[in-house]
């Protein structure tokens, strides 16, 4: 009996230490906290997804007042490109390493003091530094952060969790960029940039201090599982004990890790170029109002949002590298449309098509980082991967822009873009999951 008692004893103790997680008001602990971090990273995915997307907004306008060229304007995508390739690797061992709130709140701090500056450019110099801090700030609070925190809080839900943090950046283009607009027609471009500022320090900050790395610490398990849940729950889906956590060395030695790298580099050549570049052929090219230019991103964003709550659904039962395939494919006859596009229907058709390829791709793309690779080095393993676009996506969005100084068109570029993204959709249908690492003390078991 004493014994009873005192083992009972010291598990109350032990609990007692075991640090909880922040309490939110009308929730308590009826909602597993894996949601309130999905929550914050739709916030975060809404606040960046505006800068980002909001991004072309600006080129007009600065053209109009500073004289620029297409290329010097689109120069600082480039350099955001830059930045994330080379700091990609070292971002995500810091995240492994301090966890996703002290990453996001830095993020927050210096992505505002960014806009700020770019707010108040009046010289060439300053809108590239105001872009080289905007850049440094999106990459301790951007999209490599918040997949990687939401990839350790599920398993099995893994790809709808992705989806639905994705919503934000849906959101985004639906709400953020409209608004950035007409901001910019009321009170000008710099208004809205030091306002933007100003919104993401009062939000993002809070937000980001709700943030946790694993469910472990706190005694909970990834989906919110109970500890003696029965094995046959997870039938039908991807089982969470098939999970194999590789190191960053066991996963650059997989071919899956090297068709994922390429083909997303390649796939994501529409980004950084129709979607840099798109109000700009809208307006300049197409010959379509500003206005409607800003609704044609806001089909795509409304598109986009549906896609990713099918793929959210499909990405936790289907081969995630066919839904990958798919969603690249029908990303690259979008940008192909945009290319040959003379009207405004034309436009549309392209923004739907990106809009679906888009919200299918995100969400599949984050998932299948860490149902491949698993969550022990998962942020390092990210960075890398994001690393390894360096080329491409550096220099897409000024090579688009030179193309079009040139030929004062966008077509040509548009449609080789379109054919290489097709070569980037192959090699995802080839990303098959990778078999678990042997390692040293697996083989000598074996023998």
């Amino acid at each position: 009996m004493a014994l009873s008692d005192g083992a009972e004893t010291e598990d109350l103790t032990r609990e007692a230490e075991q640090p909880r997680v922040p309490r939110i008001p009308w929730i308590g602990d009826k909602l597993f906290y894996g949601w309130v971090v999905v929550f914050v990273g739709a916030a975060t995915q809404f606040l960046q997804g505006t800068i980002n997307q909001g991004f072309t907004t600006y080129l007009g306008p600065l053209q109009r007042d500073f004289g620029w060229s297409r290329a010097v304007l689109a120069g600082p995508r480039s350099i955001t490109s830059v930045q994330n390739s080379i700091f990609g690797p070292v971002e995500g061992y810091l995240m492994d390493r301090f966890g996703p709130r002290i990453m996001s709140v830095t993020g927050v701090f210096i992505m505002g003091l960014g806009l700020i500056l770019f707010g108040l450019t009046n010289s060439l110099w300053m809108y590239y530094l105001a872009n080289v801090v905007i850049a440094l700030g999106t990459g301790f609070y951007g999209m490599l952060v918040m997949s990687v925190a939401v990839n350790n809080w599920f398993r099995r839900r893994r790809t709808i969790a992705q989806s639905l943090m994705l919503l934000g950046w849906s959101m985004a283009g639906v709400v953020g960029v409209p608004a950035v607009v007409l901001v910019q027609a009321a009170f000008g471009w710099e208004v809205s940039a030091i306002g933007s500022g100003l919104i993401i320090w009062a939000v993002g900050i809070p937000t980001s201090m709700l943030l946790r790395t694993k469910p472990e610490p706190y005694g909970l398990l990834p989906d919110g599982d109970s500890k003696t849940a029965d094995a046959t729950v997870a039938a039908g889906r991807n089982p969470v004990d098939t999970e194999h956590d590789f190191t960053l060395r066991e996963a650059v030695r997989t071919r899956t890790f090297w068709f994922i790298s390429v083909g997303s580099a390649i796939g994501n050549l529409g980004m950084g170029t129709a979607q840099v570049h798109l109000f700009l052929h809208l307006e300049q090219g197409v010959g379509l109002e500003r206005t409607t230019a800003a609704l044609v991103w806001t089909v795509a964003s409304l598109a986009n949002m549906p896609a990713r709550l099918i793929a959210g659904f499909l990405g936790d039962r289907l081969p995630k590298n066919h839904l990958m395939g798919f969603a690249i494919t029908m990303m690259a006859i979008s940008v192909l449309v945009l290319g040959v596009a003379t009207t405004a229907r034309m436009a549309f058709v392209y923004s739907v098509l990106y809009g679906i390829g888009w919200g299918v791709r995100t969400p599949v793309m984050n998932a299948m980082q860490g149902e491949y690779f698993g969550r022990t080095s998962l942020g390092v393993i990210s960075g890398w991967l994001q690393s390894l676009s360096l080329p491409l996506t550096i220099a897409s969005p000024v090579l688009a822009g030179y193309v079009a100084d040139v030929q004062d068109s966008y077509r040509t570029t548009f449609i080789v873009v379109a054919i290489l993204m097709m070569a980037g959709a192959a090699l995802m249908f080839m990303a098959v999951r990778p078999a678990p690492p042997k390692r040293p003390e697996q083989r000598s078991t074996a023998a």
